[in-house]
């Protein structure tokens, strides 16, 4: 893969990212903010989540799908001292995309009207793995770079 090609979907992945995470973000705090609203702004409230919900979506697809084309592209399994990227990989798919799942449940259901509270520990999952992600990016990386 070219320097050129790499950095393009470097460049995509780090939008994706950012608008995928801030997309959940969005969608967490309007579901919470959504069960305690009077009942004249629930429409508007569930038609802001499903904009949102779908912003994530899509925001999600680019993260992932450039990612995925970084480590094909780049060979990242085959370089030594590479553990960072694995533990990376182990809590996105263990502690991100399950929130992103669960969120849009919520956002379906929250449209048909069922409406329990979302839990706490969704927003600690979230902010958990995402400061995991981004000291493995910066700290472990970065030092295994410069070594």
């Amino acid at each position: 893969m070219s320097v050129e090609t790499y950095t393009w979907l470097k460049a995509g992945h780090l939008i994706g990212l950012f608008v995928w995470i801030s997309g959940l973000v969005a969608v967490y705090w309007l579901l919470r903010f959504h069960s305690h609203a009077p009942r004249e702004v629930h429409e508007k409230l569930t038609l802001q989540e499903r904009s949102m919900a779908l912003m994530a979506d899509i925001a999600a697809t680019l993260a992932i799908g450039t990612g995925i084309a970084m480590i094909i592209g780049g060979k990242v399994f085959s370089q030594p001292k590479m553990g960072w990227f694995h533990i990376k990989l182990t809590v996105v798919a263990l502690m991100i995309l399950p929130v992103h799942g669960m969120l849009r449940a919520k956002v379906k259901k929250y449209g048909m009207g069922i409406m329990k509270p979302v839990p706490q520990w969704m927003w600690t999952l979230l902010l958990c793995g995402v400061v995991a992600v981004l000291i493995l990016v910066t700290r472990v990386r970065l030092a295994f770079l410069m070594s």
